[in-house]
Order: structure tokens, then C-alpha cells, then sequence
């Protein structure tokens, strides 16, 4: 299959080599460009020719080209969406290209928005391309990302129909399309597979990019047999920008203000600069840069809950400790995009085109952690504590179970309880520095009955530094017993539990206590380097009186991602006095932490400590040990190999669309190996390799001029993770039972069978209506399995024993392919602007849509769960509602969205405290606004998260709360400037 591939591209790039003569077997063409009534390039428009029952879409720059016409005379037919179909008789001759060019008005006099307004004319782009693709696509155009604050792409896709969006530090992170989780989604920029940023996964994070970068994103919600399989959920595509006919200027700048941490600001800017030039323009140049600095706050509590059985028998939520956590952010994003396009002649284009981002998410991080020492009943002396809880898990109080002493003496304090949980302080500075770039060289050639696509990229990401780059910890040592409580009576709220005085008494004041726990430093790079190559050939035929098209292609594609990550650690070894956290003075106070409702202790600033730390550790080297982490460190390499067949055929209402793709995998990995005692030993191997065949088909059928109705089929899979296949063991010796993860060597890729149905009806003058269902059978879904009790087996420096002989357990964490599992659901959208309405209403319209979606899996017996749980990040509802504005010189936007509720990860599937893991439901309400001044300039002004939504976990149900974090409202205002804006 390689070599096919390799093959098919060079015939292509021999293809494309050969002169592109306009008159083949004494035949004609049609070139045109169309465009709205400014001039403006319309995208995605049907341009229909007749007697021949030709039919293409215009491009990027609004041009078409229909080729193979028989001498003679022709009717031109051109539909778009929201404006007056065009129609004009031409006449073809041997040889030549008849030219017309199609000024299409607007279908009504109140329709004139869709080509002032930005937001209005990207909504008619988006719903004509979405009604001429063969698949199930939802298109944002940069005008429509640009009319709501989206800071960055997970923001903006997370307002389409189902589609969510896994938030971090108050933006969209990852997206999870349809129900399913970040992993089974794919993500493409032109087309070509982009790697990830971060060690060990897929999914790209997609707040590394910013949102103002691109032209238009595609969401592909079916997969053909020419699209890359990957992407279950669906396929992410960004579009980059490209030269339109008329000259590009865009330039904006903004500053914002968030009232947290004694108040943070953010600036904002972009630009672009782009123009086609030569004979008949036919070379096109463009660039577009963005940067943005946004000074984040986060104020976040993550309590441990649990459940006490009190001395008369009630019960209550109780907890077993907390952590105030307060992060300061300086986060930092700019990206550079551009293309080059040449067309030889009509029909025929040869393209550069590039995208690069840089996202620095540095910040500070400050812990304090509490620990409840509330005493538990003791069983083995009931009347120490005749009135103590009884808890389900643990807090700082235990009971000494040791019977004998080492030396065969009996234990004297056996059956004594002590109360122990000290509070504790962390620091920690995050410097990750994550990059994506992506660089394409293509071309497309139109022959007479044919053809040929090829191109060739190279796609690299990576991360530097990590999100806890260096982290010091102080644990109140001085303090032989602790007297902090988790203050029941007093906690009125359901989500701020009170502690007793004492807590913070021990933890704020008496820092003396604090000596130097451990000093842990990151290094390391990971990264991810893809080359991919390309190539495609189609002829159109006639079948009976249908015309036709077969489509075969091939690719082929080397990923080769590591990760030469490693963590030391530093301990004070008991000689020498050690720092201490009294030592270092406050220097961060936030009197409004949590809105009053918690006191924030004193923040010392990281690099007083480690330069004091530096400094004594090179005086004083005998006063610290060292050991150091490799365990994620991994070497992968994977080369994929694929070829397709793809038929297209039109009858009078249906356009019917069936392939099939064969995609093969080879990988090999290399993943360190140490002994029991953590002496390395060398490199394991591993290696694999699979082949999927993935058929589709997919039918579109015009049941009126107006509406239409979709069936697709389609089977994609996702690949394991590296680190889930090439992870080393990682182990943590100090907690009872012994914690291990491990990777999965004969992990294989989860396959889905997708089915689709969408009914499209697109109303007058302007507007959409869709309803679709969704079914996806998973087969070998990949889960991560805990086996507990573990009591056989040496992993690294561990090895798993029996309570009863002295030895210590293992919980032993793995990748798995479990079972089976189901997903299906709903979708629903309305667009509409309200143009009917009278006076200055008639400025009105709405976009709304919203999203159902159900799922069952089935692990099997060895999970111990005998229910039925929904799959990971499988919201039950999404919705979102955007009313809008546009009359004159004003636009304005608002943007409701909601995620339901959410499984993070399994637990023992009870309602309680230790049961599955749930992001909270989020609701989010933003808005923005602009006023066209003079000469292209525009005010500009948002606000984000006005109502300050919260995000956070529970365990079970939403009291078992394990963290909530708020992040504040976001004001920023500021001007654009677009004198030459295509539309």
C-alpha cells in the first residue's frame, strides 16, 4: 500500500508538470468569478451548466471553472443562499474560455446586511458551504469567530451544535464533538494531520491556537473516503487565509480588565495584509499575524469529600480535607499565518501555504492544604473516643494497628489513636511553552475529463517546560499533632465548607513550623514531527445519462513523537538546618479571595525561595538528596499508509457519494526499563502494526428546491495514545497501596459505524433550519482499568505483597480495550434573521441550536460494575442561543452556552463521594458589540463570562464537590480597522 501510495503522488506531481492547454479534442471551458454586490467573493456557491448538467462550487476567491464543453451555446445557472439566483447564456467555442463574471443581489432590499455586516455575510458562507458539501459539515468563518469574544478556537467551535468544550484557566481547551472525549476527535490544518503539542496524547490543545489565525474552521461530523479516518467524534479542519480578488486589510487592537487579584488586564491585537497581483491576477500573496497577553486569575477551592456517620446514627456530607489554592497568570499566545498561490492557467493552482503558534502559559501557583483532625471512632479502644465518626474514607486520625515491634517486643501504642494532619504550603511556577506549526506545498489541475490533486507538508509540535515546572513544597513538620476541623455546624453553603479557626491559625501563623519538604524541577523536551505526501486522480464519466465522477487516492504519513521529559527531586537529608517558610515574606494578598469567604494565607515569591534553596544547596551540598524521574520518557515512531476508491454519481435529486479506504499502521516504540531499585536497565522495544477497511456512503436527496435530506454511513477509528502504548511504569512507593501505571503494548485502535440522518430547510429570504440523528456503535473502546489489591508482581522499584505477610498492596492503573459501547443522539439549529419584522426590529435575527446525546458501554465483568455508565465526557445536553443585531452602523451579539453535566472519569459509579468523577454543568453568557465609525474603522467592545460561571468536579452527585474555581468577568474594548475588507 506504501507503494501505491508513493506512486500515485508521483504520477501527480508529474501531472502537474505538464503544460495545461485550454483547447483538448477541439473542446471549450467556462471560467467565472462571482461575487455580491460590493464585489465581495462569494464562497460556496452552486454554479449549475446546461444542456451538459455540470455542476461546481466556487472557491475561496469565488472563481469557478467548468471544463469539457462541446462547442455551442450554454444557460449558466448560479444559487446562493440569501440572494437572487443568477442566470446568463453563453457561448462556448473550441478551444476558449467563455468568462462570466456573476454580480448576484441580495434577495431582498432588507437582506443588504448579508453583505455589510461581517457576522451576517460570514452566516450566508457558512450555510452555503454546508449546503453544497457531500458530507455532514458546520462551517465558522472568521466574521462569524469574530463577532463573539472567542479567545481561542475551542471557544469558538464550542457554540456549534454539539459541541462542547473541556475548559482550563477560563478558556476552551479541548473539544468533544458529538458525545465523545478530546481523544476521539482529529484536528487538520488544510487538510493535513496536525500532531500534538503534549507528551504522550493526540488531541491537539487547541488554546495553543489562536482564534483570529484562520480563515474559516470545518467541523467534519462524517467522514468520506478521501478524509483521513482518525476522528470518531468528528475531524476538525482549520482553513487557512488566502489572497481575495481585492486588496486585504485588516488591523484591530484591544485592552480588557478582569476584576480578580487586585484586578489583571489583557491586550489583544491582529493583523492582515494580503493581494493578488500580475497578468489576470493570477499570483496571490497574504499574511496574517495575532498576539495576546492576558494577565488570568484563578481563586479555586478542591475539598476531599466524604461521608461521616455521626455518634447518633445520621449521617452527613462530610470532608477530609481542602486546599485554597490562588493562581496568577501571564499567559501569553501570538501566530503567524500566510499562503501563496499561483494559477498557470484556469483550472490549475499550485499553493504554499503556513501556520505557526506559540502559546507561553506561564503563571504562579499558591496551596495551602488542610487536613480535618476531627477524631474517627476507634474500634480497638472504644472509649478513647466514644462520640468520634465513622468515615468511609480517611482524614488525619489513626489508629495504630502495629501489634509487634521489629524487635518481637509487643507495640505499646497499639490501638492508640492520634490525630496528625498538618497543614501544608506548595509554590509552584508553570512555564510550558507549546508550539504548533504546519507547512503545505500543493497544487490542483483540472484536465479535460480529469483531475489530480497532490501536495506535501511537514507538521511539528512540541512542548517546553512543563505545567509545574518547579514546584517547593513545606509540610508543618514542627507541629506534632494537628487540631484543625472540618467546621459541620457552621457550613451553611453547599459550596464553601467552614473550618474551624484553628485550621488556619496552624497553617497562616505558625510558619516556623514549615521546614523544606521537597524542591522538584522539570526538564525536558517533547515533541512531534509529521511528513506527509499525497495524491489524487479523478476522471468524470457518464453512467447511462448520469454524469459521474471516480475518485483514487493514496497518502502516506511518518509521525515521529518523544519525549525526553525527566523530574528531579530534592530532599533535605536531615543534616544541616533546614529553610524554612517563615523565612519568606508575603508577597501576594487578595483580601476578596473566594468573594471574603476564605482568608488567603501569605504568598512568598517562588524565586526567593529556590534562590535561597540554590544557595545552600551549593554551600551545604550533604543537606540534600537527590533522585530523579524518568518514567516519561518514550520514543515513537508511527507510519501510516493509506489508499481509497470514490464514486460520485448525480441523478435528478440525489447525489449519491460510496468509497471505501484502506488505512495500515506500523509503529514502534521504545520505552525505558529500571529494576527494583530504580537503576535504569535499558530500553524496551515494542511494535505493531494493523489494517482497518472503511467503507462510507453517503446520499443527498433534494426533496425541494428549498430542503434536503442526508443518509450517511460512515466507519472511523481512533488511534491509542503513545504514552498509552510506549508509557514506562510510574510508581508512587510512599502511599498505601502502592500507586502503578502502566502502559499497554497490545492496545488496538477504537472503531466506530457511524449513521447519520439530517434533514436541511433553508427558509426565505435568509435563514436555516436543521434537524439530524447520530448513531455510532464503538467497538474495543479504550478505557483506563483499575485493578486493585494487587498483592503479586514487581513494577520498577516496587513489588505488591500481602497485608498478611507484611507486604503492601498495589492499585495498578492501565489502558484497556473494554467491550463495547453505544452513543447516539440529536441535533437541532435555526438561523434566522428577522428581516420581515417592522421598522428597526427588522435588525434582529437569532442563532440557536441545540444537542442530545446518549451512550452506554459495557466493560465486562472484570470492572466489578455491574451497570451501564455513560462513555467519559459524554454531556446528555448542549445548547446554545445567540440572539443578534445588525442595523446601520451597529452589530451586536449575544452568546448563551451551555454543557450538562459530564463523566471525567469512572469511579464505583455510586451517587456518592467516591463515585464517578462529573465536570460541573456550565453555563456561560457572553456579548460584544461594535459601531462602524469612518473610513472601515469600528468600535469594538465585549465582555466575557459575565456571569462569572464556575468550573470545577464532584464525585457522585454535585455536593461531593472536589473543585471549584471562578475566574471573574472579562471587560475589554477596542477598535478594528478593515479599509479594504474583501466584503
Amino acid at each position: 500500500m506504501r507503494r501505491f501510495c508513493t506512486i500515485l503522488f508521483l504520477l501527480a506531481c508529474s501531472i502537474s508538470l505538464i503544460p495545461v492547454a485550454r483547447a483538448q479534442s477541439g473542446k471549450g471551458s467556462i471560467a467565472g468569478r462571482v461575487t455580491d454586490s460590493s464585489s465581495g467573493a462569494l464562497i460556496g456557491a452552486q454554479v449549475t451548466v446546461q444542456p451538459k448538467s455540470a455542476s461546481v462550487v466556487s472557491d475561496a476567491q469565488g472563481q469557478f471553472f467548468i471544463n469539457d464543453l462541446e462547442p455551442g451555446s450554454y444557460t449558466v445557472t448560479i444559487t446562493y443562499v440569501g440572494f437572487q439566483s443568477f442566470t446568463k447564456t453563453v457561448s462556448v467555442a473550441a478551444g476558449q474560455a467563455a468568462s462570466v463574471e456573476a454580480k448576484l443581489d441580495v434577495e431582498a432590499q432588507s437582506l443588504e446586511v448579508l453583505v455589510t455586516a461581517e457576522r451576517a455575510s460570514g452566516e450566508a458562507e457558512a450555510v452555503n458551504r454546508e449546503l453544497v458539501a457531500d458530507n455532514i459539515v458546520q462551517v465558522l468563518p472568521a466574521e462569524v469567530i469574530r463577532s463573539l469574544p472567542n479567545a481561542n478556537m475551542a471557544d469558538a467551535l464550542g457554540r456549534l451544535p454539539s459541541v462542547t468544550i473541556e475548559r482550563d484557566e477560563g478558556e476552551g481547551k479541548y473539544v468533544q464533538i458529538r458525545g465523545t472525549e478530546p481523544r476521539l476527535a482529529n484536528l487538520t490544518i488544510d487538510g493535513v494531520n496536525t500532531p500534538s503539542p503534549e507528551s504522550g496524547v493526540r488531541q491537539i490543545k487547541l488554546d495553543a491556537i489562536p482564534a483570529d489565525i484562520v480563515e474559516s474552521v470545518e467541523i467534519n461530523k462524517t467522514l468520506q473516503a478521501n478524509m483521513d479516518p482518525d476522528g470518531i467524534g468528528g475531524s476538525v479542519n482549520l482553513v487557512t487565509k488566502t489572497a481575495g480578488e481585492r486588496p486585504t486589510v485588516n488591523i484591530s487592537g484591544m485592552g480588557g480588565y478582569t476584576p480578580i487579584i487586585n484586578g489583571r488586564g489583557l491586550v489583544e491585537t491582529a493583523g492582515t495584509v494580503g493581494q493578488r497581483f500580475g497578468h489576470d491576477k493570477r499570483f496571490g500573496a497574504l499574511i496574517g499575524g495575532t498576539y495576546d497577553w492576558n494577565g488570568r486569575g484563578i481563586d479555586d477551592l478542591e475539598p476531599v469529600p466524604d461521608i461521616a456517620s455521626l455518634p447518633g446514627g445520621s449521617t452527613a456530607r462530610y470532608f477530609e480535607a481542602i486546599d485554597i489554592r490562588e493562581y496568577r497568570y501571564y499567559r501569553s499566545r501570538w501566530g503567524l499565518a500566510g499562503s501563496v498561490d499561483y494559477k498557470p492557467s484556469d483550472g490549475s493552482t499550485i499553493y504554499v501555504r503556513g501556520l505557526y503558534s506559540d502559546f507561553k502559559n506561564n503563571g504562579d501557583r499558591w496551596v495551602y492544604s488542610l487536613t480535618d483532625n476531627t477524631p474517627i471512632f476507634n474500634p480497638l479502644r472504644p472509649n478513647q473516643f466514644p462520640n468520634g465518626i465513622r468515615l468511609q474514607g480517611s482524614n488525619g486520625c489513626s489508629i495504630d494497628t502495629v501489634q509487634t515491634l521489629p524487635n518481637g517486643s509487643p507495640n505499646p501504642d497499639y490501638g492508640n489513636e492520634s490525630c496528625t494532619g498538618v497543614p501544608s504550603f506548595n509554590s509552584q511556577i508553570r512555564r510550558p511553552d507549546y508550539a504548533v506549526g504546519s507547512i503545505l506545498l500543493g497544487g490542483k489541475h483540472v484536465l479535460t475529463t480529469t483531475w489530480f490533486v497532490w501536495d506535501a507538508s511537514v507538521a511539528r509540535s512540541s512542548q517546553v517546560g512543563q505545567v509545574g515546572d518547579r514546584t517547593v513544597s513545606f509540610n508543618a513538620d514542627g507541629l506534632a499533632s494537628g487540631s484543625c476541623q472540618y467546621d459541620l455546624p457552621n457550613t451553611k453553603s453547599l459550596y464553601l465548607p467552614q473550618w474551624t479557626p484553628s485550621c488556619f491559625t496552624e497553617a497562616y501563623t505558625n510558619q516556623s513550623n514549615f521546614p523544606l519538604h521537597r524542591m522538584q524541577i522539570n526538564h525536558g523536551l517533547t515533541a512531534q514531527l509529521n511528513l506527509q505526501f499525497s495524491g489524487a486522480g479523478a476522471k468524470r464519466y457518464h453512467l447511462g445519462s448520469h454524469l459521474s465522477t471516480i475518485e483514487i487516492g493514496g497518502k502516506f504519513r511518518n509521525a515521529h513523537k518523544f519525549a525526553n521529559t525527566f523530574v528531579d527531586n530534592f530532599s533535605p537529608s536531615g543534616t544541616g538546618a533546614p529553610l524554612l517558610l517563615s523565612q519568606f515574606s508575603n508577597k501576594l494578598t487578595n483580601n476578596n479571595y473566594y468573594d471574603g469567604a476564605y482568608k488567603l494565607g501569605p504568598n512568598p515569591n517562588f524565586f526567593d525561595i529556590y534562590n535561597a534553596f540554590s544557595a545552600d544547596k551549593s554551600a551545604n551540598p550533604n543537606n540534600y538528596s537527590q533522585s530523579s524521574d524518568t518514567s516519561s520518557q518514550f520514543d515513537f515512531i508511527e507510519k501510516v499508509s493509506a489508499g481509497y476508491v470514490m464514486n460520485t454519481i448525480d441523478f435528478n435529486k440525489i447525489r449519491l457519494v460510496a468509497g471505501v479506504r484502506f488505512e495500515g499502521t506500523n509503529l514502534d516504540a521504545v520505552t525505558p526499563v529500571f529494576d527494583p531499585n530504580g537503576n535504569f536497565l535499558g530500553n524496551t522495544k515494542l511494535n505493531g502494526s494493523y489494517v482497518k477497511v472503511l467503507p462510507s456512503a453517503s446520499l443527498r436527496l433534494a426533496l425541494k428546491s428549498d430542503t434536503n435530506l442526508r443518509l450517511v454511513y460512515s466507519r472511523g477509528f481512533s488511534r491509542p495514545d503513545p504514552q498509552d502504548i510506549a508509557q514506562a511504569i510510574s510508581l508512587d512507593n510512599s502511599a498505601n497501596p502502592i500507586l502503578v501505571g502502566l502502559g499497554n503494548p497490545n492496545l488496538k485502535p477504537e472503531t466506530a459505524d457511524n449513521i447519520d440522518v439530517l434533514f436541511e430547510h433553508y427558509l426565505n429570504p435568509f435563514g436555516v433550519i436543521t434537524a439530524g440523528y447520530f448513531y455510532k456503535n464503538l467497538t474495543g473502546p479504550i478505557v483506563t482499568h483499575t485493578f486493585d489489591n494487587v498483592t503479586t508482581g514487581t513494577y520498577g522499584s516496587a513489588t505488591c505483597g500481602s497485608p498478611a505477610t507484611g507486604g503492601t498492596p498495589c492499585r495498578i492503573t492501565q489502558p484497556v480495550n473494554a467491550g463495547s459501547a453505544w452513543l447516539n443522539g440529536f441535533e437541532v439549529a435555526y438561523l434566522q434573521h428577522l428581516t420581515f419584522l417592522p421598522g428597526a426590529f427588522a435588525g434582529l435575527g437569532i442563532s440557536a441550536n441545540y444537542g442530545y446525546t446518549a451512550s452506554r458501554t459495557s466493560f465486562g465483568p472484570d470492572f466489578s460494575r455491574t451497570d451501564h455508565p455513560r462513555l467519559v465526557r459524554n454531556a446528555p445536553h448542549t445548547w446554545n442561543v445567540s440572539p443578534t443585531y445588525d442595523r446601520g452602523r451597529v452589530s451586536l451579539r449575544a452568546g448563551l452556552s451551555y454543557n450538562a453535566q459530564n463523566i471525567a472519569a469512572y469511579g464505583d459509579g455510586t451517587p456518592g463521594p467516591f463515585g464517578d468523577n462529573y465536570f460541573y454543568p456550565h453555563l456561560q453568557f457572553d456579548a460584544q458589540g461594535s459601531v462602524k465609525m469612518a473610513r472601515g474603522l469600528s468600535f469594538v467592545m465585549y465582555g466575557l463570562n459575565i456571569n462569572n460561571e464556575v468550573f470545577g468536579f464532584y464525585n457522585g452527585s454535585p455536593q461531593y464537590m472536589l473543585q471549584r474555581e471562578f475566574y471573574k468577568p472579562t471587560i475589554a474594548a477596542g477598535l478594528r480597522w478593515s479599509p479594504l475588507h474583501e466584503k
